[in-house]
């Protein structure tokens, strides 16, 4: 499987790698399906002083009692697991020995929807948690940078894995921007360790 280094030289090392052809096109294509008719949900989240609409859809599956709470507004009940979500984590766990208790997903339905500049160090998921996070559909622009530095930007590929490894999230940000080109769907699966639950 191709692994890449997603920085230059000149970039410093960052725990992060990249798998552009986890899934094949036949696996992405049967998953992206399956993904669709998951239980999606518009969120509200607390910003400023007003609530508002998350800007994406949002589901998550996991292990009972895994409960996620993020921006101390939203907060998520995983559904049982799906087989082919289950036997997805079991997969990435298979191969970088990461183990994960539950997944979000997030649905970009066009090009107004993103995510802003954030770091998941919400207290549920331990310390210096691994994030895997397996892109569907449509490609966008993600982007990463240090806490204080300069973001770098690519492109996360249908049937793509990204590996944020444990101390990412502590030193560095990450976001999907909205864009002013068309886009179709794409859909995120991050899967993510949880100290609680059974």
């Amino acid at each position: 499987m191709q692994q890449l280094n997603l920085f230059p030289e000149s970039v410093p090392t960052l725990p992060v790698t990249y798998y552009p052809n986890f899934l094949t096109l036949q696996e992405a294509n049967e998953l992206y399906q399956h993904c669709l008719q998951l239980e999606w949900q518009q969120n509200y989240i607390k910003m400023v002083g007003k609530i508002i609409p998350v800007p994406r859809l949002e589901c998550i599956y996991g292990d009972k009692g895994c409960d996620y709470l993020y921006s101390n507004s939203v907060f998520l009940r995983p559904l049982p697991w799906t087989d082919s979500l289950a036997q997805l984590r079991d997969r990435i766990t298979a191969m970088t020995g990461y183990e994960f208790r539950i997944v979000i997903g997030n649905q970009y339905r066009d090009n107004q929807d993103s995510i802003g500049w954030h770091a998941d160090k919400e207290p549920s998921m331990g310390n210096n948690p691994a994030i895997a996070s397996v892109s569907l559909g449509a490609i966008r622009k993600f982007q990463i940078k240090p806490i204080a530095g300069k973001p770098t930007d690519f492109w996360l590929e249908h049937g793509s894995l990204l590996i944020m490894h444990p101390g990412c999230q502590a030193t560095h940000l990450h976001q999907v921007p909205k864009t002013n080109f068309f886009v179709t769907t794409r859909i995120n699966l991050t899967f993510r360790p949880h100290v609680g639950g059974k």
